[in-house]
Order: structure tokens, then C-alpha cells, then sequence
């Protein structure tokens, strides 16, 4: 292979996995298995929750009913915040699955799993087998992927894009001899049009970034200019300029909406009120990839040994922090932070955590049982947060509603600790893979259909339908996430309550509105009352009471 010597010269010393057609068998099982519950198991499990999930779902299922692939559009209106690639993906997913939550979530587990197909191939390539499967584990298991995985958002698609290219960056900047390599310069171009498809102009801020200081730090300068060629530029150019160019000549206000409210002052101002301190993203990057944090030691261990014993030069790992390094560093500038910005980092970081643990793996038995241990042990802080985790009276969720879920993970705690104790890490990381999925699925089966109707606006839009017969729905005083999601579940605008509406109106409010409602002289039966933020009631034709229906 081309990539021999990089691959030699940076595993450090990496063991394979068991051999074995059989262990190859129960290996490629567990993966699946692990794959499968982590990304796709119970996507329709709950509705769809906060104001971006059904906003986002409405426009890719207007774009997909009206036949209208430029512009995006909520209720009929432009809607120009966000580029166009998950309205695409989702609005073909609408087509082929009709109205529902998984249509809405395709997008992001499709990318999830493209992600970890490509970022597996390259760590096969540079470090060998057994990072390639634990990198197969330890992803799909981490908390940021099992929550922006399922969402109906573009982060995790944008994440993908930018893996694409660091997949098609790789092998041009750190192997000595590859064929082909306007293919993989092509590739490099479509993957970041995909990223300024998806989220816009920070895709080539990132990849650019990634590959410049990747490429600067591994003495590989010259490489990555061939990376601005003609193939890159052309294949970046097909895949991106036509959809700009298309919705800036039908839609003039794009410009400035899109390029400067939600890029340069998103960025530059907190015009959105996402203020965070500069350091915001070092914990939640160490929070995305738990339970697996324990490996950042082993991680940081092998790049001080790689920063000062070995040379820098083609280093496959030094390449790959680079890709970790830019996207924290670039949206810790930012005024506006969200969790979802540091996404992009969380593919390689992974990547460099599964190659720190085979690396042990081949070194001081010592080492293995410590990172067995502190993987045990992290399972074992979710298992007590799931113990005490606190009620939320005003969603209806009783203290420790969560409790079951600790059961699975308090197993898979005790038994990775056990064969970490041993020196068996990679039992280890199996049995705590196997455990978060497992503890997964059992959310998917027994808590999410018990919150749903607390957490989403599903069931109290069902409900309103029902109750009104064909008649308009009204809300009053609402949370945007309320109303965004009943928007999205009852397929149309939501009229805001007032005191003109006809009595035996059906209203969806909270209790502070039902008492602004009551003030302005409205009599009201109370159907449903699906928390403190979201009750159900009818106006009365005549009366000045309020009764309880129940």
C-alpha cells in the first residue's frame, strides 16, 4: 500500500485485534449491532421536540409537496437562514417515506453512517485494523453522535461533509505515491460544496483550515496546494455555485440574510443571544465524547510522545488534530456558540481516541487496566446521574423516571470494570459500547413513549385535531417550540387566540395563558393538561366558568 510507511511509522506499536475468522465474525457482528441500536433504533420513538427539529421538518416537506428545490420555504415564505443540502435529503426522504419523524431524521443518521464508513477507511489506512474497529465502536456510542445523529438538523450532515474531506485530503497530503489523484482532488472539491451546501461558508474556513495546518505542521506544504488545483476548484464549483446563484437571482433579500445575519454578524456579534465564555467548547467536546473520555489521557500521552520522540514529519495523527484543532479554535472566536458548532472536531477526535487505546493495547499492561478502568468508571458517573437525576414537574416527568436506564448501564459499568481490572481493553470498550446501546434501546422501548407527549407536540396536536372537527386550531402564548412543532404536526399555520375568536374555539396555551385568556373574558373547558407549558382547552359558547372536562 502507499500508505505503508505512514501507517508503520505512526501506529506506535498497535496490536492487532484478536485474529480469527471467528473473532472476525463476532467483531463485524458486534459493529452492526452496536451500529444499528446507536443510529437507527427508535428514530420515530418521540416527536419531533425544540423549535429547529419540526421547522426544519416543515420546510423539507413544503419543499417536497410544492416540487420547489431552490427555495426554502416555511408556510409559503422564503425561509433563507440555513442553506439548502437537508432540505434536499429530507425532502427526498419525505417522497419516499411520506410525512413522519424518520423522513425528518434521514438526513443526519445517513450522515452518521457515512461518516463513520469513510473516517473507518482512513483509519484502516494509516493505522490498521484494530483502530478501525474500535473507531467503529467507540462513534456511533459517543453522546454527541447519539444526539445529533437522531436529530432533524443539518449538524451532523455537515459534520459528514467535512470527514468526506478530510477522507479525500489524507492520502494526497501524507502518502509518498498516489494513483489517481485527480479523483481524490475531485472528491475533496464536491466534499466541501456538500459542507457550503449544508451549512455554508465555514466549510471551506474548516476544511481549508484543516488541511493548511495539517499539512503545515507534517511538513507537507507543498502537498496540500495541490488540493487548490483545477479538479478541486471544478468539482467545488459544480457542486456549490448552482443553488447560490439560483436562490440570490430568485430571492434578492438572500445576500443579506443568509451571508450577513446568520454567517459574518452570527459570528463577529451576539445578535443571537448564543453567548458563551472563549473555553465553552473544551467541555462540551469532553461531553460529546463520553463515555469514552478516559481515552483522552491515552490520546494526550500519545501525542506528547509523538511531539517530542518521533518526527512530525507525515504524521497521520498530527494531520488529523489538525482537524480537531481548527473548528474548536474557530467558533471559540465566535460571539454566537451553540453545542452543535463544535460537531466537526468530534469525527477526527474520535479517530485519534480509538488509535490512543490500540496503541496501548501493544504497550504497558499497566496502562490497559488504568484506560479500562476510567472507561468503567465513566459509565459508572452516567449510571449515578441516571439515579439521581431530578423530576421536571412542569414536563410531567416524576423523579427518577430515568432510574430503569441505570440498570443496563450500571451492568455494563460493573462488567467493564471488572475486565478492565484484567488488562482486557478491548473487552472493555466492547462491553461499553454494547452497554450504551443496550441502554439506548431500552430508552427507545420503555421511557421515550412515556415522554413523548411531554416533550413533543405530537400527541396534544392529534388531540387538537380531533377535538376540533375540521375546525381552526388556535394557540395563545406559546413557546416557539410549541408552536413551531404544532405547525409541523397539524400542517399549517397556527393562528394566534384572541378575544373576537367564536366561542368552542380549541386553543392550545399554558397556564399563564389560560389566566390571560380568562382575564379578557373567556370561559373555558380544560380537555388536557399535557404540562405546565402546554394545555389543551375549548372556549365556551356561553358561561363565564371555568370547568375541568379532566
Amino acid at each position: 500500500m502507499v500508505a505503508q510507511d505512514n501507517r508503520v511509522a505512526d501506529r506506535g506499536g498497535e496490536t492487532p485485534w484478536l485474529p480469527g475468522q471467528r473473532a472476525a465474525r463476532y467483531r463485524l457482528a458486534l459493529v452492526l449491532l452496536v451500529v444499528y441500536v446507536c443510529l437507527f433504533n427508535g428514530l420515530t420513538a418521540f416527536g419531533l421536540v425544540g423549535p429547529d427539529e419540526p421547522r426544519y421538518a416543515s420546510i423539507a416537506r413544503d419543499m417536497a409537496a410544492g416540487g420547489d428545490w431552490v427555495t426554502p420555504r416555511l408556510h409559503g415564505e422564503p425561509w433563507l437562514e440555513k442553506p439548502i443540502l437537508y432540505y434536499w435529503v429530507a425532502a427526498v426522504g419525505f417522497r419516499l417515506f411520506s410525512d413522519g419523524e424518520l423522513a425528518a431524521r434521514l438526513p443526519s443518521v445517513l450522515s452518521a453512517l457515512m461518516t463513520m464508513l469513510a473516517l473507518g477507511w482512513v483509519a484502516w489506512r494509516f493505522y490498521g485494523q484494530t483502530t478501525a474497529v474500535l473507531f467503529a465502536l467507540i462513534f456511533p456510542s459517543s453522546i454527541a453522535v447519539l444526539t445529533f445523529a437522531r436529530a432533524a438538523t443539518p449538524d451532523m450532515l455537515f459534520s459528514s461533509t467535512l470527514a468526506l474531506a478530510l477522507a479525500a485530503a489524507a492520502p494526497l497530503v501524507l502518502s509518498k505515491q498516489v494513483r489517481a489523484v485527480w479523483l481524490y482532488q475531485a472528491a475533496f472539491g464536491v466534499a466541501l460544496g456538500l459542507g457550503v451546501l449544508a451549512k455554508g461558508p465555514a466549510a471551506v474556513v474548516l476544511g481549508g483550515g484543516g488541511v493548511v495546518l495539517g499539512a503545515l505542521l507534517t511538513s507537507r506544504g507543498a502537498r496540500a496546494r495541490c488540493l487548490a488545483g483545477p479538479w478541486a476548484l471544478a468539482s467545488f464549483a459544480v457542486v456549490a455555485l448552482p443553488w447560490y446563484v439560483l436562490c440570490l437571482m430568485r430571492n434578492p433579500e438572500f445576500f443579506q440574510v443568509f451571508l450577513v445575519s446568520h454567517n459574518v454578524e452570527r459570528f463577529l456579534t451576539p445578535v443571537f443571544q448564543h453567548q458563551q465564555p472563549f473555553w465553552y467548547f473544551g467541555p462540551v467536546l469532553l461531553l460529546g465524547l463520553a463515555p469514552w473520555t478516559a481515552a483522552i489521557v491515552a490520546t494526550v500521552r500519545e501525542a506528547a510522545v509523538t511531539l517530542t520522540r518521533r518526527p512530525w514529519s507525515g504524521s497521520p495523527s498530527i494531520f488529523f488534530a489538525s482537524w480537531v484543532i481548527v473548528p474548536v479554535a474557530f467558533f471559540s472566536l465566535s460571539q454566537s456558540k451553540l453545542p452543535g458548532y463544535v460537531l466537526p472536531a468530534v469525527p477526527a477526535a474520535a479517530m485519534l481516541l480509538a488509535h490512543a487505546l490500540a496503541v496501548t493495547l501493544g504497550r504497558s499492561p499497566a496502562r490497559a487496566r488504568a484506560l479500562g478502568l476510567g472507561t468503567a468508571a465513566a459509565l459508572g458517573v452516567m449510571t449515578l446521574i441516571f439515579l439521581v437525576a431530578p423530576g421536571v414537574g412542569s414536563a410531567g416527568v416524576e423523579a427518577g423516571a430515568v432510574r430503569p436506564l441505570a440498570v443496563v448501564l450500571g451492568i455494563a459499568a460493573v462488567v467493564a470494570g471488572f475486565v478492565g481490572n484484567r488488562g482486557q481493553l478491548q473487552t472493555t470498550v466492547a462491553v461499553s459500547a454494547l452497554g450504551v446501546a443496550l441502554t439506548l434501546w431500552q430508552l427507545n422501548a420503555s421511557l421515550l413513549p412515556r415522554l413523548d407527549p411531554l416533550i413533543s407536540t405530537r400527541t396534544v396536536a392529534h388531540d387538537a385535531r380531533e377535538l376540533a372537527g375540521g375546525g381552526p386550531v388556535h394557540a395563545y402564548g406559546l413557546h416557539r417550540a410549541w408552536r413551531y412543532g404544532l405547525e409541523y404536526y397539524l400542517g399549517q399555520q397556527v393562528p394566534e387566540w384572541s378575544g373576537q375568536a367564536p366561542g368552542g374555539s380549541t386553543v392550545i396555551t399554558n397556564d399563564r395563558g389560560m389566566r390571560a385568556m380568562q382575564l379578557n373574558g373567556a370561559s373555558l373547558h380544560v380537555i388536557r393538561r399535557v404540562s405546565d407549558d402546554a394545555v389543551l382547552v375549548q372556549t365556551n359558547r356561553a358561561g363565564d366558568r371555568l370547568a375541568r372536562r379532566r
